[in-house]
């Protein structure tokens, strides 16, 4: 069957999972979740111009309709259709994943990237079961390089993706207190994102090596063919030679260059200056010119929330409420207070979710952290920030949710002129934006 599939795809080479965004021509594939189930809409699929639905409902089997396609597994379907139409392509695929910072680093790599090649990268946040298949689904046909995104939130999430997208090359961003309610503490966050470099190690090319991070290194140990950067050993590494909200002034070294070359980024934060050197690593590995390199770390400019930076009148917003854990949130808040020494800054800061039995304590030592600096007002929104809230010394209010802060988000930032948000993404902070 997945030889007929592919051959179907090559007829029709656009896939749809939701009959919400698709499109006449497109292959409708019915997938199960915990509150739908995709069959149950592949008459309607059809119906709006679907070329076939692939479906695995034992009742649509022998459907009449030679449109029906029956699997006895609609994901096990998709997953090898993408491993399929992946294997048609020799190119370089750059696996990418870590605790932070890998979206980021996927568009800073795909911006130089795209300097001087045909690159390619996953598209918004698809970087799970299912979005993975999607996205190499989705590589056009003259793609030169691709760069997938690969996200994990239990253990085996990175081995079953990279079985799928086959990258010849790895970067693991970072190990960090991320998802650690089902990966089991950092050693089991290690071994799970470790499993990019285990597959590039073992069949690929190369693994670019964050030199600054123990647990990094650690999983990288061992495989050769390790491009590192980092520290003043690796070989790649940067001084930061100014760093304000307008974005950043980078010295880089390359231990083959005579001298550092200037980088300018509008991004903003010393924590993205790794982000930064992982793709000037990764572009010069794959040929891209120093002025290439350049141009496409300039041209990668911060949005959807991620190191954000919105002016609204004299106050100004960091926007850093994409996703949030211990590590994350302790760097946005130093980065703002080392960028904005005196000014009158206040911190919404939303729950860190999938903390596990670690949850109360890493909300708690959140408040210590924070009580060496001085915030105007420090603002807890959610359960487990009720813990932070309690051990700050400092002005504090808490809030259940972010709907009950909205109403009253003006009257508290009355007297400030720099605002930090940040959270999980399931605490969806962006809804007091429009009130600011």
């Amino acid at each position: 069957m997945q030889d007929v599939l592919l051959q179907l795809f090559h007829q029709h080479p656009a896939v749809s999972t939701d009959t919400r965004t698709l499109k006449p021509g497109d292959l409708y594939i019915a997938l199960r979740g915990g509150n739908f189930d995709g069959n149950a809409f592949a008459a309607q699929a059809l119906a709006q111009g679907a070329a076939a639905a692939i479906v695995d409902d034992p009742a649509l089997r022998d459907h009449q309709d030679r449109r029906y396609y029956w699997v006895p597994d609609t994901l096990q379907a998709l997953q090898a259709l993408a491993r399929s139409r992946r294997r048609e392509f020799d190119i370089p695929v750059i696996g990418i994943t870590g605790s932070n910072g890998k979206t980021t680093s996927k568009e800073l790599i795909f911006s130089v990237l795209s300097t001087e090649t045909k690159a390619y990268a996953t598209r918004g946040n698809l970087n799970n079961h299912i979005g993975v298949p999607l996205t190499l689904l989705g590589m056009p046909a003259d793609t030169e390089i691709a760069i997938i995104e690969m996200g994990a939130n239990q253990p085996g999430d990175i081995a079953e993706l990279v079985s799928i997208a086959e990258p010849t090359h790895g970067l693991i961003t970072n190990v960090g207190y991320a998802h650690i309610e089902k990966l089991g503490g950092l050693d089991g966050v290690r071994v799970t994102k470790g499993a990019l470099f285990d597959f590039v190690g073992t069949h690929g090319t190369g693994i670019f090596v964050n030199a600054a991070d123990p647990n990094v290194v650690l999983a990288a140990a061992p495989y050769p063919h390790q491009i590192t950067f980092g520290t003043h050993e690796a070989d790649w590494r940067c001084e930061v030679i100014h760093n304000s909200l307008e974005g950043m002034t980078l010295d880089i070294y390359h231990r083959n260059w005579e001298g550092p070359e200037r980088f300018e980024s509008q991004l903003s934060g010393i924590y993205n200056s790794h982000n930064i050197l992982a793709a000037v690593a990764i572009g010069h590995t794959f040929g891209i010119s120093v002025a290439g390199l350049k141009a496409g770390i300039y041209q990668y400019v911060p949005a959807n929330n991620r190191s954000q930076v919105i002016r609204r009148g004299t106050r100004t917003i960091w926007m850093d409420a994409y996703n949030a854990n211990p590590s994350s949130m302790q760097a946005s808040i130093r980065n703002v207070f080392e960028m904005n020494p005196g000014s009158r800054t206040v911190l919404i800061l939303g729950d860190m979710l999938e903390m596990g039995i670690q949850a109360e304590q890493v909300h708690r030592e959140m408040g210590l952290f924070i009580n060496q600096f001085s915030p105007l007002l420090t603002i807890g929104v959610g359960p487990l920030m009720q813990h932070m809230t309690s051990a700050l010394q400092g002005p504090a209010r808490w809030y259940a949710d972010a709907s009950t802060l909205r109403s009253e988000i003006a009257v508290l930032l009355s007297d400030a002129d720099m605002i930090l948000i940040k959270g999980s993404r399931g605490m969806a902070l962006e809804r007091v934006l429009d009130q600011i």
